[in-house]
């Protein structure tokens, strides 16, 4: 309806302009005198990012406000999970928006890495599994060893966006990853079970498949979606691992050190509202035995604490401060002893890459945004040592 508005706006005539200035001509000349005619042309990028960055932000006040009001009155939030869901999908809807433009306009730099996209895959669906198990989605797999060069923080938004989309139009999904037998390419399939013809263009061609479409194209993989009476495919080919990019991937591959095994076990909880933040997290701690967590927001972070008691936090600094001093607060409370937390914070700020947290009951350790994948498992080594 905006987007409508503005082009009504744009394209609409007023015929009675030059009359006015032919009958009026001081008038007409006043008003030149005094300000120069807009002549900025519309830039619909621009449109359609201001329009994401509005509808997300108004949407995030109303979030909030909805999950305040659930935990005031419990009793209403049967009736408010229907008006909840209506408002995530359209935060959902201006979020990705402006992560297409982000993507195409101003695409980030790519850490190509050898991976394993069957890893990749598990831990997206061990991320989502909360998320599927609320909408009553059930996901099969099949999940082959199958190297991959890619980016790991693209790879895993792509999955992560391709199963949620997936999810809007069936109950029944299943992903496999394997090699295509013609051409030895790394291949990763997506199948919902539903009938094409009933679902709704909003769900099938929405912002999460432009967004996944750009994410595909940015990895450079090939995309091919096939339409059946019962399901919908979608595959994707990367390109084959070469012998110089196996190499590479082996020389530069690090292992956690001995150091890190007395960490082995512990629990992770990782909170940011950046998809891509948090795959670079569990990706930085893949390896060191850790139980990982990630939420994507304080609410859902204070409902995984409440289940499962973490060791440690590691949050973006974006968050609202005062809620994660009463998370810190309620950990220690329920556990008796403080839990370690590392704050991320965004390269541009001036600080070092990590710094080592204080001495005291309420200390946190700071690592900077672009030295996640070096730095991260080392603080995390550093600050659980000191608490444990």
């Amino acid at each position: 309806m905006a987007l409508n508005w503005l082009l009504s706006k744009r394209v609409r005539q007023r015929p009675d302009t030059e009359d006015v200035g032919a009958r009026h001509p001081t008038s007409a000349g006043a008003a030149d005198a005094s300000s120069a005619p807009d002549t900025q042309e519309l830039h619909w990028p621009d449109v359609v990012r201001h329009f994401g960055q509005e509808v997300a932000m108004a949407l995030n006040s109303a979030s909030d406000q909805l999950e305040r009001l659930s935990q005031l009155e419990p009793s209403l939030v049967g009736s408010l999970q229907a008006v909840s869901e209506a408002v995530e999908r359209a935060r959902q809807a201006g979020m990705a928006a402006q992560h297409v433009l982000r993507l195409s306009e101003d695409p980030p730099a790519q850490h190509r890495e050898l991976l394993g996209m069957d890893d990749v895959v598990r831990a997206v669906l061990t991320a989502r599994a909360d998320w599927l198990t609320r909408r009553q989605v059930s996901v099969r797999h099949g999940l082959a060893q199958t190297q991959v060069y890619v980016d790991s923080s693209m790879l895993y938004m792509l999955v992560d966006e391709l199963l949620l989309w997936a999810a809007q139009l069936a109950p029944s999904i299943a992903v496999m990853v394997d090699r295509s037998r013609r051409t030895g390419r790394p291949r990763l399939s997506m199948l919902a079970w539903c009938d094409p013809s009933q679902v709704p263009d909003a769900a099938w061609h929405g912002m999460r498949w432009m967004l996944w479409h750009q994410l595909a194209r940015s990895l450079g993989a090939v995309a091919r979606m096939e339409t059946h009476a019962d399901h919908v495919r979608v595959t994707l080919n990367l390109a084959a691992v070469t012998e110089d990019q196996l190499a590479t991937g082996i020389e530069e591959s690090v292992g956690p050190s001995s150091v890190s095994a007395v960490i082995q076990g512990c629990r992770v909880l990782i909170i940011s509202d950046s998809a891509q933040r948090r795959a670079q997290s569990l990706q930085a701690l893949t390896g060191y035995g850790l139980i990982l967590d990630n939420a994507s927001d304080m609410a859902e972070a204070e409902r995984l604490a409440t289940r499962h008691l973490p060791d440690a936090v590691v949050y973006d600094g974006s968050l609202n401060p005062s809620a994660i001093d009463r998370l810190r607060d309620s950990l220690e409370a329920r556990a008796g002893t403080p839990a370690a937390f590392i704050e991320i914070h965004d390269d541009d700020d001036g600080r070092a890459d990590f710094h080592t947290s204080t001495i005291g009951s309420v200390s946190t350790g700071h690592i900077a945004a672009g030295s996640l994948n070096q730095a991260l498992g080392p603080a995390l080594v550093f600050e659980l040592c000191k608490v444990m």
